[in-house]
């Protein structure tokens, strides 16, 4: 395929969304098209979380303008990314599925700490020199990153703050000061309340900042260019933003009008962190949160997937029987090969994952060791896991036995019952830890359900795996797909 080595990321952010086309060439990024659209989603959120119709739809007006760019390349080759404002909304889903059906490929929901890593691994991308500590900041519309670290990110910060829900928060009618009350200290305030305790993520490390907010100040301080951010420049900058009325009132050289209502808010959250972090200096990066969803997907795809090496620091961590964990995750993709003969997919990646996981909770307790997994895998930080991902990991982990009760469905969480099955499955043919052969086990499907033929011979050498296999009988009786046991 001719586009078979491109690949796309859109970044769906709370102050703009970012579109990114991008090949490798021996091994290195080369960036073939980008597209932005300052869509302020942040500002369409309501006291109850709710996204305002007319800014939905000025979303999906954008989202259609990128479409063409996404057409020619195949699904697996693309990643929609939605940050702190789809993080938050309450009514999300129509917008998602809308704006699934305009691009033709799913939106990822990614938690704050993810989108730290994906930023950090873009800065790195296009940094240069021997490995050193560096301090990567990045002022989004809705939250702002901080990460520190050196060849891969060691600590990493998303605080509920940026330039498009601080403008709502301080500068809603465009006032900067009035009335002895001056809105732009205020944020600075705020701001530096939010960066206490995190004086050491700059500490003896290059400071680099990336994306809009920092791009917009580096260019006012530097004649239009990107270029270095110095703390003296810096301060007599936000002075001047400080002194002044309304925003319409600035009067700053190369700022970008489109950038102008959140400029101030923006401002106020940088200075604080130069203040609060006592930064003296701060290189900006052309890269951002954009090339990072590229690297990880090209990773993925070549074999370099970052959720593996999650899972397999999370089973170490929690000291998971490992021979445990590969006897019931080869059982279950072989029954899943039964069902789909079709081979690795992603679901095949999430059934390993979750039997690799199932014995989580484990590590706290031996009756609730179900629950208290899922309660882990969906409330973690687990590096390159999308919201729904964790979400299904967890519900696998949380299903393995027992009653099956209907889970709440909605965008990005359908439970695939097949890998339901093949898990449960696998769990009772090695409840007694034991590896022995499966030979003569099949799983089937038809119009009246699943159909697992188990010669008797097999059953009359493990009575214990019969009972426990006609409680499972008993307990897919409530399911829309039935399963039956047959002998021979």
């Amino acid at each position: 395929m001719q586009d078979a080595e491109h690949y796309a990321a859109l970044d769906l952010g709370s102050n703009s969304f970012h579109l990114l086309l991008a090949e490798f060439r021996a091994q290195r990024m080369v960036r073939l098209h980008t597209d932005r659209s300052m869509v302020r989603l942040a500002e369409g959120l309501d006291e109850e979380r709710n996204l305002a119709p007319e800014v939905a739809e000025r979303a999906l007006a954008a989202l259609r303008r990128f479409r063409p760019v996404l057409a020619e390349l195949p699904t697996d080759h693309i990643r929609v990314v939605g940050t702190n404002t789809l993080r938050a909304a309450a009514n999300a889903d129509g917008f998602l599925e809308a704006a699934e059906q305009i691009l033709g490929a799913p939106i990822e929901i990614i938690s704050g700490i993810e989108e730290a890593r994906l930023i950090y691994s873009g800065v790195m991308a296009a940094a240069d020199g021997p490995p050193r500590l560096r301090c990567v900041i990045d002022i989004g519309g809705g939250s702002t990153e901080l990460v520190r670290g050196r060849e891969v990110p060691q600590q990493l910060q998303s605080l509920y703050m940026g330039c498009v829900s601080y403008s709502q928060r301080f500068f809603a009618d465009g006032v900067i000061s009035r009335n002895q009350v001056n809105h732009f200290e205020r944020a600075r305030r705020t701001a530096r309340a939010e960066l206490q305790g995190l004086q050491h993520l700059a500490e003896n490390a290059e400071v680099v900042g990336a994306s809009g907010t920092i791009k917009a100040v580096s260019r006012v301080l530097n004649g239009g260019e990107i270029g270095e951010i110095r703390r003296a420049d810096i301060d007599r900058l936000a002075a001047r933003v400080a002194a002044a009325d309304h925003i319409a009132d600035l009067s700053l050289p190369d700022l970008d009008e489109e950038r102008r209502p959140v400029f101030a808010a923006g401002l106020a959250i940088l200075h604080a962190i130069f203040c609060e972090l006592d930064i003296h200096s701060l290189n900006v990066s052309p890269y951002a949160i954009r090339e990072g969803i590229v690297h990880d997907l090209a990773g993925r795809l070549r074999g370099g997937d970052r959720r593996a090496d999650t899972v397999a620091n999370l089973m170490l961590r929690a000291q998971i029987d490992v021979d445990q964990a590969r006897r019931v995750g080869d059982t279950a993709l072989d029954l899943l090969l039964h069902l789909r003969p079709e081979g690795h997919t992603e679901q095949h990646l999430q059934l390993r994952w979750a039997a690799q996981l199932h014995e989580l909770g484990l590590a706290l307790s031996h009756n609730d060791f179900r629950k208290l997994g899922a309660y882990m895998i969906e409330r973690a930080d687990l590096a390159g896991f999308s919201r729904s991902e964790q979400e299904t990991l967890a519900y696998l982990v949380r299903r393995q036995r027992g009653r099956i009760k209907p889970p709440r469905e909605h965008y990005g969480f359908h439970p695939d019952p097949d890998l339901l099955l093949c898990l449960r499955l696998a769990c009772i043919l090695h409840r007694d830890r034991a590896g022995r052969s499966l030979k003569g086990i099949e799983l089937a499907r038809s119009i009246a359900g699943y159909h697992l033929r188990v010669p008797q011979a097999w059953l009359d050498n493990y009575p214990a795996i019969d009972e426990l296999l006609q409680q499972e009988v008993e307990h897919w009786q409530t399911q829309p797909q039935v399963l039956q046991l047959e002998t021979a």
